[in-house]
């Protein structure tokens, strides 16, 4: 998953957030919900239920708020 975080953030010009904290909490995330529902669902929202909430694509890493402004929040 780092691996994946580092290099979209190479070609799309997009940061990881600063504090590193943060940014291991989310590539943790990404990582489980990986093995727990096959995609990287963004760990920073609540889902009533995850496997409908990947149908809609809009939290998919990267989610719509990354692709928009270009960090990870």
């Amino acid at each position: 998953m780092r691996v994946f975080v580092d290099k979209y953030c190479e070609k799309s010009g997009t940061f990881k957030h600063p504090g590193e904290g943060v940014t291991e909490s989310v590539v943790l995330g990404l990582a489980q919900n990986i093995d727990e529902i096959g995609r990287p669902l963004c760990p920073c929202r609540f889902y009533p239920d995850k496997t409908e909430e990947i149908k809609h694509r809009t939290w998919i890493c990267a989610c719509d708020d990354m692709q928009i402004y270009k960090y990870c929040h």
